[in-house]
């Protein structure tokens, strides 16, 4: 079989209001390559499949009578697919002029990274970043499950956590990183294929962590390309979908670690389930009582964000998240006590509301205390 460029791989549900942005800015990007593009449309509701059959004809187009679930529907892509390299990228993305381009340069040249994944923005403006993935093991569950570190991140074993994100943020060159998020992630395509493809027992969720720490244990390496560049509008096909994500959520995390760590790993998981479930009322009364918020509203489409200098700060780290606790972020880096943004980033949030933290970057690089968090909402928050 003669090979081409790159085969890039979208399983849609209910995308309909992001997938022909997503599929149009990887044909104005991939003008020069030889690319195929294979959407996989996992029974639809919202008439995904029948706006890419009018838009885009040449699109190869996968119609499943039911939702198979999001690795099982990239593996039968792949078995249709001609790229020497495999794209997963989702529906909910637009691909930045030649990003594609650079990670297939990337991978051309360094033969043995076997992933590559890119830098991903989470609004117009190009200004939040998404973390890097990190793969989940006995240690990391720590940090995603238990109710110490997932309601209260600035304990230490959290900022070491998420020291990486601010290392991943940091980075001018291509950086080896733990793992890359499925929202766009480049796999060889003879890797993909020696370890057997998605483990499709993952309906939705760990599927990438499954897959990497297999790629991983084969000896390839991962790397982060920050010249590579996407915008993710995160969790958009679940605004339109009866999928209850946190249902599955735990169920892929069970099947994982029982997978990978055996009955231990199972074991411990269902406990801190479990304790979640226990602590997280009373958790949620004590960020209530102890976290105050300076509440900002859009002015002429802006939001505008002002605070104290702090002594000994080179610049500020901006964290933004849908919930005060700051479990799941992205970051940007500020020069100077002011910026400002588009009020659009709150139709991104559930309600129209969401949280920003400032911390204080020192010369180190090195984060401080939280200087302020701000709720930004598009109408002030009635009081009762």
């Amino acid at each position: 079989m003669l090979y081409i460029d790159v085969t890039v791989s979208i399983v849609t549900y209910n995308s309909k209001n992001v997938i022909e942005n997503c599929i149009r800015s990887v044909i104005e990007t991939t003008k020069d390559m030889d690319v195929e593009i294979i959407v996989v449309d996992n029974f639809s509701e919202d008439g995904s499949a029948e706006l890419i059959r009018l838009l885009f004809p040449h699109v190869r187009l996968i119609e499943n009578r039911e939702n198979v679930g999001f690795g099982k529907a990239h593996n039968q892509a792949f078995r249709l697919s001609k790229g020497r390299y495999f794209l997963i990228l989702n529906p909910d993305t637009i691909i930045f002029p030649n990003a594609i381009q650079k990670m297939v340069e990337f991978m051309d040249s360094h033969t043995h990274a076997g992933v590559a994944g890119c830098k991903i923005f989470w609004d117009d403006e190009k200004n939040f970043m998404f973390p890097d993935l990190r793969i989940h093991n006995l240690k990391t569950s720590i940090i995603h499950f238990t109710p110490f570190c997932r309601f209260f991140p600035n304990n230490l074993i959290s900022k070491w956590f998420w020291k990486t994100a601010y290392h991943v943020w940091n980075a001018k060159i291509p950086t080896e990183v733990d793992g890359v998020t499925g929202g766009l992630l480049m796999v060889r395509r003879e890797i993909f294929e020696s370890v057997g493809l998605f483990d499709e027992n993952f309906f939705l969720f760990f599927e990438e962590h499954d897959l990497l720490k297999r790629i991983k244990k084969k000896g390839w390496k991962i790397y982060y390309l920050p010249d590579a560049e996407i915008q993710h509008y995160f969790e958009e096909s679940f605004r339109n979908s009866s999928i209850d994500a946190g249902k599955i959520y735990r169920q892929s995390a069970l099947y994982y670690y029982k997978k990978h760590y055996k009955v231990l790993g199972f074991l411990i998981i269902k406990s801190m389930f479990v304790l979640n479930k226990l602590f997280q009322p009373l958790v949620s009364r004590i960020l209530q009582n102890r976290n105050t918020y300076t509440e900002v509203h859009p002015i002429n489409g802006r939001l505008k964000i002002i605070w104290p200098s702090h002594k000994g700060a080179k610049r500020y780290l901006v964290e933004v998240s849908y919930s005060p606790s700051f479990s799941d972020r992205g970051g940007m880096y500020i020069e100077g006590e002011a910026f400002s943004l588009k009020s659009d980033i709150l139709n991104r949030l559930p309600n129209k509301t969401g949280f920003l933290r400032l911390l204080p970057v020192y010369d180190d690089n090195s984060t401080g205390e939280v200087i302020k968090i701000i709720k930004i909402t598009d109408k002030p928050t009635v009081k009762s």
